[in-house]
């Protein structure tokens, strides 16, 4: 499944790379509200949210590079 989001994540622009990031940073904030009051149902959806985002960060990072690289 990871394959399939990082190939999504490479058409995006990195605005909408930086809109999906956002999205994320609320999502794990929101769940790691729920952890702290114990209501979160599902443990693993923190830890996937938080490798998304990272995927998405990772993305961000290597298209700016490749960005710059071309204007160089």
């Amino acid at each position: 499944m990871s394959e399939k989001l990082l190939e999504e994540l490479r058409k995006m622009s990195v605005a909408e790379l930086t809109e999906r990031e956002n999205e994320l940073r609320e999502e794990v904030a929101k769940l790691q509200m729920q952890r702290h009051s114990r209501r979160l149902d599902k443990s693993s959806d923190l830890g996937d949210r938080k490798k998304d985002l990272a995927r998405v960060l990772t993305v961000k990072s290597a298209t700016k590079s490749a960005g710059s690289e071309g204007a160089r």
